[in-house]
């Protein structure tokens, strides 16, 4: 490219950072005749990303749909993908969320993952989606549940509501006794925890988390988007309350137009130093997954979600390798706030012990026997209403996309769609989402949630 075709990207988003129009910006660059920006991260680039798990990925994609000539360039200070939330991720997806601009979200990027070669425009791609349906036992009444249903059949998605009966026809694993609570000391508390009843949504299934980010860096260096490993970002370089570009811990700086902060658990040591504050706390918190063998009938389980009682816990059958997986949905289990470069990445003896109580209270012939094996890793938790913030800051140019509580990856096409449309004005006929980035506004007051849970 020519130095002045860089020079007229750069002037026309400083002119938008005066007048705070990003977008139109933007759009006047991205929308010019046969534009070839530096593929150079050392030289400007157009957008920079900090982080390179699921969700830089796939903007990065959507902002090279819209304008092929756009240089995008993603760092990751890892040395390859999946060091983060996303490479450990269950990569489950569903519907089933409190909001409807949630809910839709999901769909959206769901519709990416259920058509994933055309999607990544890659009839290679290796990522596969694996139907298993979800199963809703969240302690909610039949009225909430009829809510719920009617709610998910708005959006296109068939469930159904199972009473007691109902429900130990369908699922004869199971029990429908609710998980007891205890005192401090040891002692049942005695409740009326209400008549039973249980959700069953149609559709939900996932994906091999690691698959869809080898397929993603695919379609993004196909695209033309620079990815770079070993390239950790020491800073912002704010000027004048507008972002520039990022300084690399080895002293080189990149020039950039707009700065995405997409960096995960890390996320605060990006945002922190460049003097950034917001209404929605994001928290790097330690999660905790286990894994059993399990084989026969087990492996025809659905997803579930149990808060029927004092449980607090998902599962779910991994068929290709006989396996259990099973982590937490109560708060219980996810309160530790970490440093994302010094934790403990083991499954604790406590956990591991209170996730299996409640895994055979509610399973109750599943085989004691076999090796547990297990890890810890980290959510960035929004612990106000567990919802992402996304969205430019108040220093100009510097976009913040983090805190998805452990919703991202199935969020993540949709998100990169929000993003990619408002940085460029531009909407495309096919994997755009109609939900506005502004429902996820970083400055937001915090979403109004009958219960702050995971599972939002």
């Amino acid at each position: 490219m020519t130095s002045v075709g860089h020079s007229r990207f750069t002037m026309a988003l400083r002119t938008a950072s005066r007048v705070g129009n990003l977008r139109s910006a933007l759009a006047r660059v991205t929308n010019g005749a046969n534009q070839s920006f530096s593929t150079s991260a050392e030289k400007p680039t157009d957008v920079v990303f900090v982080g390179g798990g699921i969700m830089a990925l796939n903007t990065a994609y959507q902002l090279k749909r819209r304008s092929p000539d756009m240089n995008v360039t993603i760092l990751e200070q890892a040395p390859g993908l999946g060091n983060g939330s996303s490479g450990y991720s269950t990569g489950f997806l569903r519907a089933f969320y409190s909001f409807d601009q949630t809910m839709q979200t999901a769909l959206d990027g769901i519709d990416a993952y259920k058509n994933w070669e055309a999607y990544t425009n890659n009839d290679k791609a290796t990522m596969r989606f694996t139907p298993t349906g979800a199963l809703w036992m969240l302690g909610y009444d039949k009225c909430k549940n009829d809510a719920m249903k009617k709610r998910l059949a708005d959006h296109g998605v068939q469930s159904s509501v199972l009473d007691e009966s109902d429900f130990k026809k369908r699922f004869p694993l199971f029990s429908t006794e609710p998980f007891p609570e205890f005192t401090e000391e040891g002692d049942v508390i005695e409740k009326d925890y209400g008549e039973f009843s249980a959700l069953h949504e149609e559709g939900p299934g996932h994906v091999d988390s690691n698959a869809a980010l080898d397929d993603s860096l695919e379609m993004c260096r196909r695209a033309g988007v620079n990815v770079r490993f070993n390239s950790k970002v020491e800073k912002v370089i704010v000027e004048n309350e507008v972002a520039t570009g990022v300084k690399m811990v080895d002293g080189t700086s990149i020039s950039a137009g707009v700065v995405v902060n997409a960096a995960g658990p890390w996320c605060n040591k990006i945002s922190g130093p460049a003097g950034l504050e917001f209404p929605i706390t994001v928290s790097p918190t330690r999660i905790h997954v286990g894994h059993k063998w399990i084989d026969g009938d087990y492996l025809d389980m659905p997803f579930v979600a149990d808060g029927w009682g004092g449980s607090g816990i998902y599962f779910m059958p991994r068929r290709n390798n006989k396996q259990l997986v099973f982590g937490s949905v109560a708060h219980r289990f996810e309160s530790e706030i970490v440093d994302p470069d010094d934790y403990d990445t083991s499954l604790d003896p406590d956990f591991r012990q209170d996730y299996l109580n409640c895994l055979h209270h509610r399973l109750p012939d599943l085989p004691v026997g076999g090796e547990i094996v297990g890890f810890s890793h980290m959510y960035s938790v929004a612990e106000q209403d567990v919802h992402p913030i996304i969205g430019e800051t108040k220093v100009k140019n510097l976009w913040v996309c983090n805190g998805f509580s452990g919703h991202g990856f199935k969020l993540a096409p949709a998100i990169g769609s929000m993003i990619a449309q408002k940085l460029t004005g531009l909407k495309l006929d096919t994997w755009d989402t109609d939900v506005p980035v502004e429902f996820y506004d970083p400055y937001r007051k915090p979403l109004t949630m009958e219960v702050v849970t995971h599972f939002a």
